[in-house]
């Protein structure tokens, strides 16, 4: 099979279990069709009629979107798409994004989601890196000019969608769904690709990451059978953009499975939690812990409160980034429900350690691995597992695992050989697991900081210090030790809130409120004062990489 060749070699491959229930669902099928088996069951079904998709004031139905993905489909094999060509799509939060999505499974296609906060250069490499006969783009201004500007760049399409409004250059989405309302989806083999995820590209160029066909149907399975407990009831909300690795299994693949519904926002607001919560009927809220912080911190949030009937409201859940205990504390105190922490990365496709997978929830944990994944952690220097709360290097294996997309434009094989040690994914995530299993997240490998023999993650000095009454931002990074004694010396940069004074009595003040929250070798021995904004990914996350290039 051509696609194969870009398939870093099999012998590198992490060991994949696929769990018996997945097993037993799968059956003795040797091939299947993803938007079969994710959407159109659920007209078998008698789902037909159901809301699938709330945006706004829309609602969309599950015939809806089975009639437009086929129209897209009957599009993409009529411009001559093959089975395992690749189809990008780059988009606002849309249900078109998502009818998308599915016809391009029904077309034997592999989708590969566009982020939508890339520029322009992202957007040619990815777009030339997978070879995308086809590309689809919304219209508005957000997303579309990045994709403008680079068209002619983009060397392997056959065909640019514009979904909304006219551009020149680019084919009306009107003459798509002018096609024919009925396809015949074309199956895969299982064990062959059936999707390819790209990184964010935070620390470079985006990395593809392929999953085949039983890797999503498991991470489908076990995701909303274990981790958010679906039924066909359910609405899973957020934020997050449907073409992002996060968004685009909330919103384009795991809802749909189980025969619940997905709620996709325009863009997140305080006010438009409380909203699209009422109207939608929203059951299972699912954001980066950025959208926790900013609603509790929201000076309106009484008043949202009594405004709005949130009730529907089962499951608080997120990941990306480390939440904190104080944060889940908070939560519990205002909202009077646990946020369900969880971790999962691009390269395990979706969720794989998950706090609604553990006994009862614990702040500041992110529970236990989802089932059908077992874990371990390592000590990355003596190659032991670590005891208990030592902090180590996150193995897991499991349904899903790291196979990168090898292009020659961009030769990933050292990557793999970094990242699978044993059949194991090694996900430079650094964590600790407490007497009781639990595992607590403590640092990406890039920002941990090691000091005098200990791994510190930067996480677990950044929380409390955020809480501190001066404390508008904060950020703590590793920095070499002047002394040349300990290796690395914590620093924390810190933005202040108005009518505080940066001056040696206020780092004594914070010095003296962190040492009631952390252990004295984590405390900061070089606190330094901004009055810039911290620099941060489009969803919020810190870009300590940026901060350490400049200290």
């Amino acid at each position: 099979m051509e696609i194969e060749r870009y398939i870093v070699p099999k012998e590198t491959w992490p060991e994949i279990i696929i769990p018996v229930e997945v097993q037993e669902y799968i059956g003795e099928r040797k091939e299947l069709n993803l938007a079969e088996e994710l959407l159109d069951r659920n007209i078998r079904e008698g789902r037909g009629r159901k809301v699938a998709v709330y945006f706004e004031d829309r609602r969309v139905t599950y015939r809806d979107l089975y009639r437009l993905s086929n129209k897209i489909a009957n599009f993409l094999v009529g411009i001559g798409v093959q089975p395992y060509d690749r189809v990008g799509f780059r988009t606002r939060n849309m249900p078109e994004a998502i009818a998308v999505n599915f016809g391009i499974m029904k077309a034997g296609a592999i989708p590969v989601p566009l982020n939508p906060m890339w520029a322009g250069k992202e957007v040619s490499f990815v777009s030339n890196n997978a070879e995308i006969k086809a590309l689809f783009v919304s219209g508005d201004e957000r997303v579309f000019p990045a994709v403008n500007e680079v068209k002619d760049e983009i060397k392997t399409a056959k065909a640019m969608v514009v979904m909304d409004g006219e551009k020149e250059g680019f084919i009306p989405f009107s003459e798509v769904t002018a096609e024919s309302a009925k396809f015949d989806p074309i199956l895969l083999k299982i064990g062959t690709p059936a999707l390819i995820l790209y990184t964010s590209g935070t620390t470079g160029l985006p990395k593809g990451c392929v999953h085949f066909v039983e890797n999503v149907i498991s991470s489908v399975y076990l995701v909303g059978k274990h981790v958010w407990k679906l039924t066909p009831d359910d609405v899973v909300g957020g934020p997050a953009p449907v073409s992002f690795a996060m968004g685009y299994g909330n919103g384009c693949l795991i809802p749909y499975f189980h025969g619940a519904a997905a709620s996709i926002w325009p863009r997140f607001s305080v006010e438009n939690f409380f909203k699209y919560v009422e109207e939608h009927g929203i059951t299972v809220f699912s954001s980066l812990p950025t959208s926790y912080r900013m609603i509790l911190a929201d000076p309106k949030l009484e008043e949202y409160m009594n405004k709005y009937d949130i009730s529907s409201l089962r499951l608080f859940t997120g990941g990306g980034e480390a939440l904190g205990a104080e944060t889940a504390k908070r939560w519990k105190e205002v909202f009077g429900m646990d946020i369900y922490e969880s971790l999962g990365a691009t390269e395990m496709l979706h969720i794989c350690i998950a706090n609604a997978c553990a006994p009862k929830p614990v702040a500041g944990s992110i529970g236990f691995p989802v089932p059908g994944y077992i874990a371990k952690i390592v000590d990355p220097e003596t190659g032991k597992e670590c005891g208990a709360d030592e902090v180590g290097s996150l193995y897991i294996k499991g349904p899903t695992g790291i196979r990168y997309w090898n292009h020659p434009s961009r030769d990933l094989s050292e990557k793999q050989a970094k990242s699978v040690k044993n059949g194991w994914n090694v996900l430079g995530d650094f964590v600790r697991k407490d007497e009781n299993g639990y595992i607590y997240f403590v640092s990406r490998d890039d920002d941990l900081i090691k000091s005098s023999g200990y791994r510190i993650g930067p996480d677990e000095i950044e929380q409390p210090l955020n809480t501190h009454p001066a404390v508008a931002e904060c950020a703590v990074i590793g920095v070499p030790d002047p002394e040349g004694i300990r290796g690395q010396v914590v620093k924390a940069i810190i933005r202040l809130k108005e009518g505080y004074t940066p001056d040696e009595k206020l780092k004594e003040d914070i010095l003296a409120f962190l040492e009631k929250h952390i252990a004295k070798y984590k405390l900061p021995r070089i606190i330094e004062f901004t009055d810039k904004p911290l620099p941060r990914t489009p969803t919020g996350k810190l870009l300590r990489r940026l901060l350490k290039q400049s200290s």
